[in-house]
């Protein structure tokens, strides 16, 4: 577009300050200023068309039709009035036919320019409502999955959580259990204990969708810390280290913890071998990020483009989509980093609350970027 506003702003030039007697039909009559006026007025839109393809943020493979446009309305405007000459026999000296030639020229252009734009805008309109229409889908999709699980774990994960808990409570009375076996009686309870409260939490992460949840403020380091400790004493072969301040206080939840849990399980999980984590926190004024890299595989490339998204069939894999939804309700960004031979990185980020208790992104409503 720029080539063609140039082309035709020298060719405009050249017409009145070149041929000589092509600046006698610009004298001063009317007739001459609204000659020039008008000869003006296509290179006006020209430049509009050039800038606005600019700045427009219309898909690339879009932005060639305002071109094909503009050079084929200019072409297809210069020869009608070519022909419409030749059939009337009309008579005009050199100057005449080349204001002719500019003006059919610059005025099929301009045409062109329009037509190209309104074209461009609403190709882009369907593209975007029909990526509406796809997000529509799989968010209903996303939805039915997340409902079949609910039902699933209520059904099936909670009834065998409460009986685990029940025989370790009735082991607990009935016998004479000390020493490490306690320990591991206690950790059985309070592990059939979490995965009560998390089953009956699948609720709110679904109605979450709906409306704004109610979130608290919550220290992301503890919470952190006390996920690691888990992590330690249930993979005591696995390294894990924690860095960062001491205390980061987030908008979030009760299942907070799960997101963290999730991570470091499923770092574990899909790793052979020995494995070393670190999971460093940082934070600004609007936003906690915590950073959890494993020295692992790597993820397969296959795997990396649905990461995010719930399986087609079965039960299995639904761990990093209930992560991610879960960081999204409460407000929050998951994503991968990084991943190859060399390991694995995703980043959490959460809004951190300010001294008033108000989350900081609120105060400036900035967009968060990954």
């Amino acid at each position: 577009m720029t080539c063609l506003w140039l082309s035709f702003t020298i060719s405009y030039i050249s017409f009145f300050y070149i041929f000589q007697d092509a600046r006698e039909i610009a004298d001063a009559s009317l007739d001459g200023y609204l000659e020039v006026i008008l000869l003006g007025v296509p290179t006006v839109v020209l430049l509009g068309g050039t800038v606005w393809l600019r700045d427009t943020s219309v898909d690339a493979e879009l932005r060639p039709r305002i071109v094909w446009w503009t050079v084929g309305m200019a072409l297809f405007f210069a020869l009608a009035m070519y022909t419409a000459l030749f059939v009337i026999e009309a008579r005009f000296d050199h100057g005449e036919r080349w204001l002719i030639l500019l003006l059919s020229v610059g005025f099929g252009a301009s045409s062109g320019t329009v037509t190209g734009v309104l074209s461009i805008r609403s190709k882009q309109r369907e593209r975007q409502r029909n990526e509406s229409l796809a997000v529509a889908r799989r968010t209903e999709r996303e939805r039915s999955q997340l409902e079949y699980l609910n039902h699933y774990l209520r059904h099936e994960v909670l009834n065998e959580a409460q009986k685990i808990n029940g025989y370790a409570s009735l082991i607990d009375r009935e016998a004479d259990v000390d020493g490490d076996a306690a320990v591991h009686l206690a950790t059985i309870r309070d592990s059939s204990d979490e995965i009560a409260a998390f089953v009956g939490s699948i609720r709110t992460i679904l109605d979450a969708s709906d409306y704004d949840p109610d979130l608290t403020p919550v220290d992301l380091r503890t919470v952190v810390e006390a996920e690691v400790e888990q992590i330690r004493r249930t993979h005591p072969g696995v390294a894990v280290e924690v860095d960062g301040p001491d205390a980061v206080r987030v908008h979030a939840g009760d299942l907070c913890n799960r997101v963290f849990r999730n991570l470091l399980e499923n770092a574990i999980e899909h790793n052979d071998g020995d494995l070393s984590v670190s999971v460093d926190i940082s934070a600004d004024e609007e936003w906690a990020t915590v950073r959890l890299r494993d020295d692992g595989d790597g993820i397969p490339p296959a795997a990396r483009e649905t990461l995010f998204e719930p399986p087609e069939s079965g039960d299995h894999g639904y761990g990093l989509f209930l992560t991610n939804h879960l960081v999204q309700v409460y407000g929050g960004r998951l994503a991968l980093a990084e991943t190859g031979p060399d390991g694995t990185e995703f980043v959490v980020r959460f809004p951190v609350v300010d001294g008033a208790g108000a989350t900081a992104s609120a105060r400036g409503n900035r967009k968060l970027a990954l």
